[in-house]
């Protein structure tokens, strides 16, 4: 029986509705989890700590919490053992920390506190979700590997298995609220309406797939601003707090519970999940969020102040080459094919930073060393190395003859050959870099390079609930097939932004987008051996139908989409 005969439609709209806004104020376990970070040490685990080796091959298990009471709840393994959860951060120390927007930006009326320190009574907003006070906080325990379920309060988790053969994969899940960007309200989702803003629907519909492992590939938050257009409401009662159309906003709390823990309980409990970064996360955005509720590393104020220095522990015998907002990749293995876990929040888009550019460099040079030649690995991060982008020939309704480039060009200049000599990118991306995973264009992408010894092809799954990207095929020749919107196969070229500004040009073997809501779930091929060979992907969309679907092959690496 096919997965999307589980659900009908009408169930599936009522479980959103229920997620998005029916969270009985008892209930102090707001949302429970299994998250993957990176290794750690025998000593860091005997000193209460964790994730103090990014570079193990074997990832720590975290099991966490989001409470309403500051109580952290029970913890069973496979309905037995029982695991002590602590107190990863309480609101009630959250309540002097500068809004992060407002401190930067310089914002008026931008919410000052994560938690606002006369939080202190349970009361719900008009719509009935619970408002956050300085009782609440998180809770987290390391659970030992060989497991199978886990409980917390009374949600069922499933714990990590040792090969997944089925990979739920989604990115760009929050509503966004963002009326700096666009006069016009452009920029202004309808979080209210499960239509606009389907992330509790897409929760519950990708739960029902009972994936065996559940890749976010970054962009949680996207709050930025309230939803004011020239001093307007872009939509009724949105910024009335009595309505049941208000929506909080700014990085605190309650904004936080509004675009993951209420819409997303089903999702976030339905496997283990690697929690990837994203660019609205960063500092001077959602990142007193992110440090505080998701960061796979252990919670420390200054993180969440970002209050940070040199954050990269450069390896033995060298110096930190760059202090920006950046933590370490981490490796996440899945059955034969390991999941390289890459902080891209902080390094501009469109022009090189070679201080990241070497940092980048450094870092996964050291992590590709760990894993090892012979291993197959998933580059997982939020910006994508390639996307595609209208281009001014686009625009006036030609084919795509110019560049099209909107990918991050601090991570091109690394994957074009590198900053050192001892790069692992000095011929470009080495073979056993299969995929390129990413989000940040809010549709689902592909491209697929001729020259695939030298790039590795890019998927992107940014169709998770944030408002959509207009289409990138919309004006361009499709390939004989007018349901099918690829671009002609040898039209869409890609300027390669290298370190010394000597740049290159990338010939796209295939690629293509497609602009509705939706996620990925990838199906495993393996060889005779059972080592994975590839995935079938499947592409689907808010219609319970699927929007296509994608053949990767990681060796020789490429993709081919007919969405």
């Amino acid at each position: 029986m096919r997965v999307d005969q589980h659900m009908s439609l009408a169930a599936l709209v009522a479980a959103a509705i229920t997620a998005q806004g029916g969270i009985a104020q008892a209930q102090t376990v707001v949302a429970a989890w299994i998250q993957l970070g990176p290794g750690s040490s025998a000593a860091a685990l005997a000193n209460g700590s964790y994730g103090d080796q990014p570079a193990s091959l074997t990832p720590t298990i975290l099991a966490r919490a989001v409470v309403s009471d500051g109580v952290c709840p029970a913890l069973s393994i496979d309905g037995g053992s029982a695991v002590t959860m602590t107190l990863r951060f309480s609101a009630s120390t959250l309540t002097n920390v500068p809004g992060t927007q407002g401190a930067t930006n310089g914002k008026t009326g931008y919410p000052q506190y994560f938690v606002s320190p006369g939080a202190t009574t349970p009361a719900n907003f008009p719509n009935g979700t619970a408002m956050a006070t300085t009782s609440w906080g998180e809770c987290e325990a390391v659970v030992p590997a060989g497991h199978k379920n886990a409980v917390i309060g009374s949600t069922k988790l499933k714990l990590p298995v040792a090969a997944p053969k089925h990979i739920l994969l989604l990115a760009d899940s929050g509503c966004r609220m963002n009326g700096a960007l666009a006069s016009n309200g452009s920029n202004q989702q309808n979080c209210a309406s499960p239509t606009a803003f389907p992330a509790a629907f897409l929760a519950g519909y990708e739960a029902s797939f009972k994936p065996d492992l559940i890749v976010h590939v970054g962009d949680w938050f996207y709050r930025d601003t309230n939803c004011l257009t020239n001093g307007a409401e872009t939509f009724p009662g949105c910024n009335t707090p009595t309505s049941v159309n208000y929506e909080p906003w700014g990085d605190i709390f309650d904004s936080w519970n509004a675009d993951v823990f209420y819409p997303m309980q089903p999702l976030l409990a339905a496997a283990p999940i690697i929690m990837t970064r994203g660019n609205h996360e960063s500092c001077g955005r959602g990142a007193r969020g992110w440090y505080a509720l998701l960061d796979p590393y252990p919670y420390t104020y200054a993180s969440v102040s970002c209050a940070k220095t040199a954050v990269y522990p450069a390896p033995t015998g060298t110096t930190p080459i760059y202090s920006g907002d950046f933590e370490p990749t981490y490796i996440v293995p899945a059955g034969s094919v390991n999941f390289l876990v890459h902080d891209s929040s902080y390094a501009n888009d469109s022009a090189v930073d070679k201080g990241m550019a070497a940092n980048y460099d450094l870092d996964l040079t050291n992590v590709l060393a760990a894993v090892g030649p012979k291993s197959m690995n998933i580059f997982t991060t939020h910006k994508p190395s390639f996307g595609l982008d209208y281009g001014a020939d686009a625009q006036a309704g030609k084919k795509p003859g110019g560049q099209n480039n909107s990918g991050d060009f601090t991570e091109q200049a690394v994957f074009a050959g590198g900053t050192t000599a001892t790069s692992a990118f000095v011929l470009g991306v080495p073979a056993n870099i299969g995929l390129f995973l990413s989000g940040h264009i809010h549709q689902a992408q592909y491209v697929s390079f001729t020259d695939y010894l030298h790039y590795a092809p890019q998927l992107i799954v940014g169709m998770g609930g944030s408002l959509l990207d207009p289409d990138m095929n919309t004006g361009l020749v499709p390939e004989g097939n007018t349901d099918v919107a690829d671009f002609d196969q040898k039209s869409a070229k890609f300027t390669v932004n290298t370190f010394n500004g000597v740049n290159d040009v990338a010939q796209a073997l295939r690629t293509a987008s497609h602009d509705e809501f939706g996620f990925a779930y990838l199906a495993a091929e393996t060889n005779s051996l059972g080592q994975i060979t590839g995935f079938e992907a499947d592409i689907y969309k808010t219609g319970l139908t699927k929007a296509g679907l994608c053949h990767i092959v990681l060796s020789p690496r490429s993709i081919n989409c007919n969405f």
